[in-house]
């Protein structure tokens, strides 16, 4: 159905342009308008948005299938095929041995093993969330 511009007044659908019947304030004819027209005027934020959820949740299933013990270490080539996307993480934990890439409860820490790039993959346990990271530690100007 191809739009023209048609005049809006608070008789008539905002989506569709329909005739309006029921009560007085109604902006939509049925659900199906309400959603197509929040959805057309979502704004390029929100796309961003939805796109790093999906991203962040692939990358996660992605570390609990490997992952099904609480640890584990695999070739980055394996995560490389899975499709796995080092840009999205939603937070870091750091050891004094390493930085851990973490997607929401699992999360991943390159390393190297003979020359191989691997990774060692670990599930949050409940003393990761008690050491009080503080991320304006090492950024003080004195």
């Amino acid at each position: 159905m191809s739009k023209s511009p048609i005049h809006f007044d608070l008789s008539h659908c905002l989506e569709c342009g329909k005739q309006l019947i029921g009560r007085a304030g109604k902006k939509y004819c049925d659900a199906a308008c309400k959603s197509a027209y929040h959805n057309r005027n979502k704004s390029m934020g929100e796309e961003s948005i939805r796109f790093t959820n999906r991203m962040l949740r692939h990358n996660r299933a992605i570390l609990k299938t490997l992952c099904p013990q609480g640890k584990a270490t695999i070739r980055k080539e394996v995560m490389d095929q899975m499709g796995y996307d080092y840009r999205f993480f939603s937070s870091v934990y750091r050891t004094e041995q390493a930085s851990y890439y973490m997607v929401y409860e699992y999360g991943f820490a390159p390393t190297y093993e003979r020359g191989v790039e691997k990774a060692l993959i670990i599930q949050r346990q409940g003393y990761m969330d008690t050491l009080g990271f503080n991320i304006w530690r090492k950024s003080k100007s004195r």
